[in-house]
């Protein structure tokens, strides 16, 4: 089977889209020593709920150790155990957890698409695929991008394959994944694509923020190609400030913080814990489940800690904005911003940045919450089909 696995490896959820159907899991997974028993017999439920029941084993040369795992959903279900990315350590290139989630989602999409065709499930499937993600860009350099991509393909002359034990109830089955190529750039970037084959309602914000401008108010996405742009990448663990000129990246002035909503989301849960006297442990990705659901006993208290931790947070990215414009020395037509925590900082951070804006006599470009979230993604499979793999099935 081929395979063309689109791979945003974020801190708090990994979204993939393999072979143009879109995935998302936490960024989470939990060891096991051997399989979890099969509580489902029923076949065709068990791989409608693969994803979010998705428990596996994995033998591959580029993990610490091999072994059993829960993966995503799945394993959020056991907070005490269960281990994410260390926000404040970063190196995601370096961690295990990215390679899991992605062998993992790929091995278990494989299934459902093999079921979907056949109306059973197969004893092995080997897969064979090309890859593209992005990494941080203050941990980005072409020898990092370089190692991370040869975790999943191997060294020239090397080829590794990784093997994808994934249990369907009380069946397994064997997923062999080889990929063959791999290209891994800096988060940030690929959003500069996206922007540029996007609907025309990207700018919506846009237009309603310079209404009187009729300049700026009848400008189009393709104008920003010949415009000097700050983009401000807000995710979960890092926020990534990636200076371009059109879409081509000034490397030496990219930069990323460790600053997001996870960073907020840590802040809030200990506020939370503490507030419940230690009683219930409580990871970033459990307590976004808190927030999410408004019948919870804990989403009023999860919510009010979490407007304190934001606030202070988009201060922070503000304090960062100012200091990236400083540093670049004012080379910049436009600040465009964009990424999941965009949605949950801008009540706090979009006047700021507003009143910054004409304080420096630059635009803003405040990407809509129906495009923030997958604006790495889709450019990312921009970038896949059109520049890094054109004409690769």
């Amino acid at each position: 089977m081929k395979v063309r696995s689109i791979t945003d490896f974020g801190n708090s959820k990994t979204k993939m889209r393999i072979n143009g159907v879109r995935i998302e899991q936490p960024s989470v997974i939990k060891r096991l020593h051997s399989p979890e028993p099969a509580s489902e017999t029923d076949i065709e439920k068990n791989v409608a709920n693969l994803l979010d029941e998705l428990s596996v084993n994995i033998a591959s040369p580029s993990l610490k150790r091999s072994g059993f795992f829960s993966v995503g959903q799945h394993a959020n279900l056991d907070a005490l155990k269960s281990e994410n990315m260390n926000i404040k350590l970063g190196k995601k290139s370096k961690h295990d957890i990215p390679i899991i989630m992605n062998l993992s989602l790929t091995a278990a999409q494989a299934i459902k698409e093999y079921y979907k065709k056949n109306k059973k499930l197969p004893e092995k499937i080997d897969v064979q695929g090309t890859l593209t993600g992005a990494i941080p860009a203050s941990e980005y350099t072409s020898e990092i991008a370089k190692e991370f991509e040869e975790r999943f393909t191997g060294k020239e002359g090397s080829p590794i394959v990784h093997i994808v034990i994934v249990y369907v109830g009380s069946q397994s089955v064997t997923v062999t994944i080889k990929y063959t190529n791999a290209k891994v750039t800096q988060e940030g970037i690929p959003a500069l694509y996206a922007l540029i084959e996007a609907e025309d309602t990207i700018l919506r914000k846009f237009r309603e923020l310079y209404k009187d401008d009729p300049k700026r108010n009848s400008m189009t996405q393709r104008d920003f190609l010949s415009l000097k742009g700050l983009g401000i990448d807000i995710g979960s663990g890092t926020t990534e400030y990636i200076h371009s000129r059109g879409v081509n990246p000034v490397l030496q002035n990219c930069h990323g913080e460790k600053r997001g909503v996870g960073h907020a989301a840590e802040e809030a849960a200990k506020l939370l814990e503490s507030e419940l006297n230690g009683h219930l442990k409580i990871n970033r990705q459990r307590f976004d489940e808190i927030m999410q659901d408004s019948q919870n006993n804990y989403h009023d208290l999860a919510q009010k800690f979490m407007s304190e931790a934001q606030y202070g947070e988009s201060n922070r990215i503000l304090e960062d904005v100012q200091e990236r414009y400083s540093t670049i020395g004012g080379d910049i037509d436009f600040m465009m911003v964009f990424g999941g925590g965009s949605i949950t900082f801008e009540e706090d951070l979009y006047p700021s940045l507003i009143e910054f804006s004409q304080d420096v006599k630059c635009m803003i470009l405040w990407i809509p919450e129906e495009f923030a979230i997958d604006m790495n993604l889709d450019g990312l499979e921009i970038l896949h089909t059109k520049v890094f793999f054109p004409g690769v099935a």
